[in-house]
């Protein structure tokens, strides 16, 4: 599966729409536990600062100014000064118990920088400060563990948010490949039946959800079109066979007709009339039947390799002379027939198929027409081009005449039933071949393209 296909996906973007609001619910989660866990650390410091004082101010209503120094000083003794601090001294800011600090007269509880209180600028503490009968008591927390705390809590946060946004993105590309691929199918067996293979079906889908279901519908309803189809085709194939008979029988009875009014002219004329319609409607028959043969798929079996040159050839033969009684001029590339280009095939239909492509170019194109007859080989396969510098089809009708019975205006006056386009589709599409109408400037081109041999004889499933 192409990157840009996924990412042009629905359910590319819907998975990455839930990821992203995952993502997002879960940064303004994470940022607000931070921030109540910051804020809990914060009043922890503060709190044990203000603990301390309180401690130390009960000390000095029990025991007075003597136990207060030596409760401060063996306090001070004991603490890591980076963590704590604990002094006390007078309004002046003599030091007569504790750690040493940089005292101002102007210093009251709240949070200070250390270079302020003469400690290390990166740490900070908070300050508690009480003024005891001209004594200045000054206790301190750092917030230098609850500061590491946060710092290790928000790494640990960025790391698990990468690595969720990292799962996040592969569950979603995951997903959107997952169905994606589903999607393909569909479109694929669409594809499939669009272009007239009507037994195609969407691979069985495993679960229950919405696309398993409408999968299973899809199959449903290209089932009942391809009983429906299948059924109308039987139809036809039925009707022409069950009139080809009675209509042959009158055939035979109006040339006996004919033989017993041999000395009548006026009724003879009237009775070949009659005999070359029998016959056109003969014809008809008989294109119908085969045509539903071909469809069936039931010729595949009779495939082997083909020299289309040796077609054109033997077919450059039979219509020279024609062409030229008819008033125009047909020119094969003989060159490129002589090449023996191969294919893998049904001769009888493939020799069909090109007498049918040929009668078409000699019958529309009209008197002085040049019909051309090309037939080339590259690595893809064989194409065959016959074209004709005749009134052409117009645009919007070269798909049109493909179909059964279809007839331009300006060629109803014409003999033919219409199938003759219709035979060689079938006979294209039988051979996997792509029929192509286009304009000659001025006329009516069409090409053939045929596979390769050796991919044609993989796909059938052929053996040489």
């Amino acid at each position: 599966m192409r990157l840009n296909d996924l990412f042009r996906s629905s359910h590319m973007r819907l998975a990455t729409l839930v990821a992203g609001a995952v993502f997002a619910c879960y940064l303004l989660a994470g940022r607000i536990a931070y921030g109540v866990l910051g804020a809990e650390l914060e009043q922890r410091v503060q709190d044990a600062a203000r603990y301390a004082a309180l401690d130390l101010e009960k000390v000095f209503t029990d025991d007075g100014r003597s136990g207060l120094v030596a409760a401060v000083d063996a306090r001070a003794q004991t603490t890591n000064p980076e963590d704590a601090i604990y002094w006390l001294g007078d309004a002046g800011g003599e030091t007569l118990a504790g750690q040493q600090i940089r005292f101002s007269p102007a210093i009251a509880t709240g949070d200070y920088a250390g270079d302020v209180l003469g400690r290390d600028g990166d740490d900070a503490y908070r300050i508690e400060v009480a003024r005891l009968d001209g004594l200045v008591l000054i206790t301190g927390a750092s917030y230098e563990e609850s500061d590491e705390i946060k710092a290790k809590i928000l790494s640990a946060f960025a790391i698990a948010t990468f690595l969720s946004f990292v799962l996040a993105g592969l569950m979603a590309r995951r997903l959107a490949a997952g169905g994606q691929k589903r999607i393909e199918a569909i479109d694929a067996t669409l594809r499939r039946a669009a272009s007239g293979d009507l037994d195609a079906r969407i691979p069985e889908q495993v679960g229950d959800d919405d696309l398993a279901r409408l999968c299973g519908r899809i199959n449903g309803a290209l089932g009942q079109l391809a009983g429906t189809v299948e059924g109308i085709r039987q139809v036809s194939a039925n009707v022409a066979h069950d009139l080809r008979t009675p209509v042959n029988r009158l055939g035979i009875r109006l040339e006996g007709l004919k033989s017993s009014l041999a000395d009548n002219p006026e009724y003879e004329d009237q009775l070949d009339a009659a005999l070359e319609e029998s016959r056109t409607i003969t014809r008809t028959f008989d294109a119908i039947l085969r045509i539903a043969q071909i469809e069936s798929g039931a010729r595949r079996a009779r495939f082997q390799s083909v020299p289309l040159s040796d077609i054109v050839r033997r077919l450059r033969d039979a219509f020279e002379a024609v062409v030229e009684d008819n008033g125009q001029s047909i020119r094969f590339n003989n060159d490129d027939i002589s090449a023996g280009q191969l294919v893998f095939g049904d001769s009888e239909l493939l020799t069909q198929m090109f007498a049918n492509l040929i009668e078409n170019a000699i019958r529309h194109a009209g008197p002085g027409a040049q019909i051309r007859v090309h037939l080339s080989s590259d690595i893809s396969g064989v194409t065959l081009v016959v074209s004709d510098n005749g009134p052409g089809i117009p645009t919007d009708e070269r798909d049109k005449v493909l179909d059964r019975f279809y007839r331009l205006d300006k060629s109803r006056s014409t003999a033919g039933s219409g199938l003759g386009l219709s035979l060689v589709r079938a006979i294209a599409d039988l051979h996997d071949a792509t029929l192509t109408l286009d304009d000659a400037g001025p006329g009516l081109m069409v090409v053939v393209h045929f596979p390769h041999f050796y991919n044609a004889l993989r796909t059938n499933g052929g053996a040489e």
